[in-house]
C-alpha cells in the first residue's frame, strides 16, 4: 500500500507559486505562448496552428528528469488536506450527480474496496470533482487520497474550489510515453441550462474520435447547444504523473477521456506500475469491445462488469475476491473449444476468437 500521497511532496509546495511561464521555459525550452494557455480560447484554426507549431518542439519520454520536474513544480497541485470540502447543496445539482453510470460505477466500488482505508486512486476526466466523480467516495468514507486529471480550464477551476484531499493537474495523459501539447475542444451551454456539467464533461481531444453505437464517429452530438471554444492542454504520459508523485501502485485508475482510453491504456509500462482496478468508459455500446477485454485479459485482469463503463479487476487481487463474495452483477470469462465466452450482467454470451497462442 502506498504512503499518503499529501507526504510525498510537501516539499515542493512552495515552489507552485513559480509562474507556469518561467517553469515551462526552464524545463522544454521558449514557450512563450503557455501564460495564456488556460485563456487560449478561439478559432479552431487558430489553436490547431498554435499546437503544430509546438508540436515541433522536442518532445521528451515520460521518465525524462525535465519532465518530472516541470509536473512537480507547475503541474500538479496538493491536496487540501487543512480545508473542509465545499461540496455543492443545490438540489439542481444533486439531482445530475449520480445520474447515467456513476450507480453502476459506484456499486463495483463500494464492494471492491469495502473496508480498505487509504488507498491511492486515479482520475482522468475528474470535471469539477463532485459531479459523477468515480472516487470522491472513497476519498470521503475510507481516507483514499489520489490524483484528479482534468483538461477544461472551466472544470478546472471549479475542482480547485471543492478541496478534494487528492493531487490535481490541469493537464492530460498523453496517448503514448512522450509529452504533447493538444487541442482540446469544449462545448458552451445554453444560459438556463438543466445539465451544464453533462457539456463540460464532453470536453474532447481534437484528433480523437469516439465509435458510437449507431457506428457514427464524433464527439459533438446533441450537446453542441451554444456553440464550442477551443484550448491548448499539456499533457503527459501516465507513468510521469506517478514519477513525479513516487508511487508504482494505484489502487483504481478510472479513465472517462473521451475516446483515448484505449490508447493511453496501451501507453502504460506495465513492468513498472501496479494497477488493481480499471474503470474505463466506452462509448460504443452496442458492440462488446472483445479487443480491450482480451487486451487487459493478457495483462492479468478480469472484467467484472460493463454498461457504459468496462469495469476490471486484476485477477486473484483482494478486491476480486470481495467482489466474488458478492455475487451479482458478476461477469465471467471462461475458454470453451478454444474460444473465450463472456456472460455479462444481462445473462447475454458473447463469443470471440482465443488470441492467446
Amino acid at each position: 500500500m502506498n504512503k499518503p500521497a499529501g507526504q510525498y511532496l510537501l516539499l515542493f509546495t512552495p515552489l507552485l507559486i513559480i509562474s507556469s511561464k518561467f517553469a515551462y521555459d526552464t524545463y522544454f525550452g521558449d514557450t512563450s505562448w503557455v501564460m495564456d494557455l488556460a485563456g487560449l480560447q478561439g478559432k479552431k484554426e487558430d489553436v490547431q496552428q498554435q499546437q503544430q507549431q509546438q508540436q515541433q518542439q522536442q518532445q521528451l519520454p515520460s521518465h525524462h528528469p525535465k519532465v518530472v520536474e516541470a509536473l512537480r513544480s507547475t503541474f500538479l497541485l496538493p491536496p487540501s488536506f487543512n480545508l473542509p470540502y465545499n461540496l455543492s447543496t443545490d438540489p439542481a445539482y444533486l439531482v445530475t450527480s449520480h445520474l447515467g453510470t456513476w450507480k453502476f460505477i459506484h456499486h463495483y466500488i463500494t464492494r471492491m474496496f469495502a473496508g480498505e482505508r487509504g488507498g491511492f486512486f486515479v482520475e482522468a476526466g475528474a470535471l469539477d470533482g463532485q459531479q459523477l466523480s468515480n472516487t470522491l467516495w472513497l476519498e470521503q468514507e475510507l481516507d483514499w487520497t489520489g490524483l484528479l486529471i482534468e483538461p477544461n480550464p472551466y472544470s478546472f477551476h471549479h475542482l480547485q474550489h471543492k478541496h478534494r484531499k487528492a493531487w490535481t493537474s490541469n493537464s492530460c495523459i498523453s496517448t503514448n510515453q512522450f509529452t504533447r501539447r493538444s487541442t482540446f475542444a469544449s462545448f458552451e451551454t445554453r444560459k438556463g441550462s438543466a445539465t451544464p456539467w453533462f457539456a463540460k464533461g464532453s470536453t474532447y481531444q481534437l484528433g480523437v474520435t469516439m465509435k458510437t453505437s449507431d457506428g457514427l464517429e464524433g464527439n459533438d452530438g446533441p450537446l453542441d447547444e451554444g456553440g464550442k471554444y477551443f484550448f491548448m492542454v499539456h499533457c503527459f504520459p501516465l507513468h510521469s504523473y506517478l514519477l513525479a508523485l513516487n508511487v508504482t501502485t494505484i489502487d483504481m485508475l478510472s479513465l472517462d477521456t473521451q475516446g483515448s482510453e484505449v490508447d493511453i491504456l496501451k501507453s502504460i509500462p506495465w513492468e513498472k506500475v501496479n494497477i488493481r482496478v480499471l474503470v474505463i468508459e466506452v462509448t460504443d455500446l452496442a458492440h462488446f469491445q472483445t479487443d480491450l477485454v482480451e487486451y487487459l485479459r493478457g495483462k492479468g485482469f478480469v472484467l467484472v462488469g460493463n454498461f457504459l463503463d468496462y469495469v476490471f479487476v486484476k485477477k486473484g487481487d483482494s478486491a476480486h475476491s470481495r467482489l466474488l463474495s458478492h455475487g451479482d452483477w458478476y461477469i465471467e470469462a471462461r475458454e470453451e473449444k478454444g474460444n473465450i465466452i463472456f456472460t455479462h450482467f444481462y445473462g447475454k454470451q458473447i463469443q470471440s476468437e482465443n488470441n492467446d497462442k
